[in-house]
């Protein structure tokens, strides 16, 4: 009791100074401890309390950071593959296209090709038949030799050389002269022929003997005709871009017993 009252709690001597016995005084002093001991728990589970919501906090506060952390890398990702997706749309609308204009450039190129088929077959046909008109003319005239050699019917460039090209045969070479621009004879003969040739147009062949002849397409006007004797460098007709032509042009063929040859050879 001595120390009690010595501790001075202010509580503690009230109830020494109040109680009727000293029973009374332990049986309060009991019961002044039961509620210290019971403050002490409800003040250490307060504690407790308060350290695990501080627990709790800083676990949130990790937890809300990881799932910012990760929504920001979700949103990447998400516009990545916007990106990327709207990229596979953009290669696909462009592999499309490729393939509609490939499409169509194919459908053109056989489009083409059937037409340059159609008309080497046109001209293999002309190319007979003038081979055979030549045959029969020179078996009707003069086969003597011309004397002089062959002159160039035209002064120009050569634009388009004798020979093979998109599978056919070239049968003369091109000469690049301005429209109506006159033609003359490269030898004296017998013109053979003068008419409207399908893909030749207007076309003249003059024999000059010896199965030696010369043509001429393409001309916009004749200035002979079938039958007429001419002399070397006489006009015959006019440069023009008659029957299957792009252009004003001579076309010059030299043929030997109607085969066409590379008309260089001879000039």
């Amino acid at each position: 009791m001595i120390d009690i009252y010595e501790a001075r709690d202010p509580t503690i001597v009230d109830v020494i100074l109040e109680s009727s016995s000293f029973q009374d005084a332990l049986d309060q002093l009991h019961y002044l401890d039961a509620i210290a001991q019971r403050d002490k728990r409800i003040a250490s589970l307060v504690a407790t309390a308060r350290d695990e919501v501080h627990v709790a906090r800083e676990r949130t506060k990790n937890v809300r950071s990881r799932v910012h952390a990760e929504t920001q890398v979700v949103a990447v990702r998400t516009q990545q593959q916007r990106e990327v997706k709207g990229q596979l749309l953009a290669n696909r609308s462009s592999l499309s296209g490729k393939r509609s204009r490939q499409k169509s450039q194919l459908a053109s190129t056989r489009d083409q090709e059937k037409v340059l088929i159609a008309e080497a077959n046109a001209l293999a046909a002309e190319d007979a038949r003038i081979r055979s008109r030549l045959a029969a003319a020179q078996g009707a005239t003069d086969s003597t030799p011309s004397a002089s050699g062959l002159i160039w019917p035209v002064n120009g460039p050569v634009t388009s050389p004798f020979g093979y090209r998109w599978g056919r045969l070239h049968a003369g070479i091109d000469i690049g002269v301005p429209y109506g621009t006159p033609i003359h004879a490269a030898a004296a003969g017998t013109v053979v022929l003068a008419a409207w040739t399908g893909g030749y147009g207007n076309y003249t062949c003059i024999d000059h003997g010896g199965g030696l002849a010369t043509c001429y397409a393409h001309q916009s006007s004749y200035a002979v005709s079938a039958g007429a004797q001419v002399s070397q460098g006489q006009v015959i007709g006019y440069v023009g871009s008659t029957g299957h032509s792009f252009g004003a042009h001579l076309h010059f063929e030299v043929r030997i017993n109607g085969n066409p040859v590379d008309p260089l050879g001879y000039l």
